[in-house]
């Protein structure tokens, strides 16, 4: 996706969570979740969106992290962070500098936090509906409501370009392998848009390229929703196909590739 139109989409997703927000329980139960009500899933995001605009706006790691304004009406609050949001990443050029949470330097960008903001709202978007119950993830996932599924596979692109490094610089303690199962080649397909991906690790780096590479042990594939949500653990991975060695394809479906 080029950054115009992750900025329109930016700011659909976040229109439309607002919107979802609003008209929710605050008390009701989170299932993709757990341990989690609307209040809790509301609050949490509002204040990444509150983050991530400071770390835009003021080029530093924010200190100390924001805070929920608890007089404020949860729906109104969240609104108003989001908007915030919207305003100062649309109000900068897509490669200025801003201090970024990455482990790969040249994502230290306003073009970064955007890709981010909207595939973190997407996502908890994603656990509102079904908290709503206007969301069923129980079987193969082929659409969400405000998300295309081209947005969905560059969902999938972050996952492996931004997640998979963060985790092991997280998980430095353990052997990287551990965390990212692919000492052989995996690829990742999004059948339904035809773009495509193969993750491996090579002394100990990830290394991403596009595209099913020939030496591919395993290719997974399904509609890009799936595959996305499949990453983010809110959709079945073994709603999925795999074609080649399914033990090593199952093993980094069930890694931990993102927090």
């Amino acid at each position: 996706m080029d950054d115009a139109a992750t900025t329109t989409a930016l700011e659909r997703v976040t229109q439309s969570m607002a919107a979802t927000v609003a008209a929710l329980d605050p008390s009701l139960p989170v299932p993709t979740c757990p341990d989690w009500d609307v209040t809790t899933l509301v609050d949490h995001l509002g204040r990444v969106h509150l983050w991530a605009e400071a770390a835009v706006r003021t080029g530093a790691a924010p200190d100390p992290y924001p805070r929920r304004d608890r007089g404020r009406d949860l729906a109104e609050w969240y609104a108003a962070s989001a908007a915030a949001l919207c305003r100062t990443l649309g109000g900068r050029e897509a490669d200025a500098p801003a201090w970024s949470f990455s482990a790969v330097p040249a994502h230290a960008t306003v073009r970064f936090w955007r890709r981010r903001q909207l595939h973190e709202t997407a996502v908890h978007h994603v656990d509102a509906l079904v908290a709503a119950g206007s969301l069923d993830l129980s079987g193969r996932v082929t659409s969400l409501p405000v998300l295309s599924a081209q947005e969905a596979a560059d969902g999938v692109g972050e996952v492996l370009g931004v997640f998979v490094p963060r985790m092991l610089v997280r998980r430095a303690d353990e052997p990287p392998e551990a965390v990212v199962p692919a000492t052989d080649a995996v690829a990742l397909a999004c059948s339904d848009v035809g773009v495509a991906w193969t993750l491996r690790l090579r002394d100990g780096v990830p290394v991403v390229d596009e595209g099913v590479a020939e030496d591919a042990v395993a290719t997974v594939s399904g509609p890009a929703t799936h595959l996305y949500l499949a990453l983010w653990h809110r959709a079945d991975p073994a709603l999925l196909g795999v074609e080649g060695d399914v033990d090593t394809a199952r093993r980094l479906l069930d890694a931990s590739l993102v927090p």
